[in-house]
Protein backbone atom coordinates (compact mmCIF):
# COMPACT_ATOMS: atom_id res chain seq x y z
CA UNK A 1 0.00 0.00 0.00
CA UNK A 2 3.18 2.40 0.86
CA UNK A 3 4.73 1.96 -2.95
CA UNK A 4 1.17 2.74 -4.63
CA UNK A 5 0.59 5.65 -2.03
CA UNK A 6 4.08 6.91 -3.44
CA UNK A 7 3.17 6.18 -7.15
CA UNK A 8 -0.22 8.60 -6.86
CA UNK A 9 1.92 11.49 -5.33
CA UNK A 10 4.26 11.21 -8.30
CA UNK A 11 1.96 11.06 -10.68
CA UNK A 12 -0.14 14.47 -9.12
CA UNK A 13 3.47 16.20 -9.28
CA UNK A 14 3.13 15.86 -12.42
CA UNK A 15 1.74 18.68 -15.04
CA UNK A 16 -1.91 18.15 -16.25
CA UNK A 17 -0.88 18.12 -19.87
CA UNK A 18 1.38 15.12 -18.95
CA UNK A 19 -1.51 13.37 -17.17
CA UNK A 20 -3.37 13.67 -19.82
CA UNK A 21 -1.07 12.23 -22.15
CA UNK A 22 0.25 9.41 -20.58
CA UNK A 23 -3.26 8.72 -18.93
CA UNK A 24 -5.20 7.37 -22.00
CA UNK A 25 -3.87 4.93 -25.10
CA UNK A 26 -5.79 3.65 -27.99
CA UNK A 27 -6.64 0.00 -28.14
CA UNK A 28 -7.26 -1.28 -31.22
CA UNK A 29 -10.89 -2.88 -31.41
CA UNK A 30 -11.33 -5.42 -34.30
CA UNK A 31 -14.37 -4.72 -36.33
CA UNK A 32 -15.67 -2.06 -34.68
CA UNK A 33 -12.44 -0.15 -35.61
CA UNK A 34 -12.09 -1.04 -39.31
CA UNK A 35 -14.70 1.50 -40.58
CA UNK A 36 -14.88 5.65 -39.45
CA UNK A 37 -18.41 5.75 -38.87
CA UNK A 38 -21.31 3.34 -39.20
CA UNK A 39 -24.79 4.46 -39.11
CA UNK A 40 -28.01 2.82 -37.30
CA UNK A 41 -31.53 4.05 -37.74
CA UNK A 42 -32.29 2.14 -34.01
CA UNK A 43 -30.21 1.41 -31.45
CA UNK A 44 -31.86 -2.14 -31.72
CA UNK A 45 -30.38 -2.65 -35.15
CA UNK A 46 -26.89 -1.28 -33.54
CA UNK A 47 -26.98 -4.05 -31.06
CA UNK A 48 -27.87 -6.67 -33.67
CA UNK A 49 -24.94 -5.69 -35.67
CA UNK A 50 -23.12 -5.96 -32.84
CA UNK A 51 -23.71 -9.08 -31.13
CA UNK A 52 -23.40 -10.84 -35.25
CA UNK A 53 -19.94 -9.00 -35.86
CA UNK A 54 -18.20 -7.94 -32.73
CA UNK A 55 -15.79 -10.51 -30.63
CA UNK A 56 -17.36 -11.86 -27.78
CA UNK A 57 -14.57 -10.48 -25.21
CA UNK A 58 -15.17 -6.79 -26.20
CA UNK A 59 -18.76 -7.30 -24.19
CA UNK A 60 -21.15 -6.67 -27.29
CA UNK A 61 -23.13 -10.03 -27.13
CA UNK A 62 -26.87 -9.91 -26.39
CA UNK A 63 -27.88 -11.95 -23.39
CA UNK A 64 -30.10 -14.33 -24.63
CA UNK A 65 -33.42 -14.97 -22.28
CA UNK A 66 -33.36 -18.75 -21.16
CA UNK A 67 -36.56 -20.36 -22.14
CA UNK A 68 -38.70 -21.57 -19.49
CA UNK A 69 -38.98 -24.91 -18.45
Amino acid sequence: MDDFRSQCRRQLRRSLDNRIKYGFFRNYKPVEDDEPVRVFEKIADYRKWADENLPRYLGYKLIKPIADE
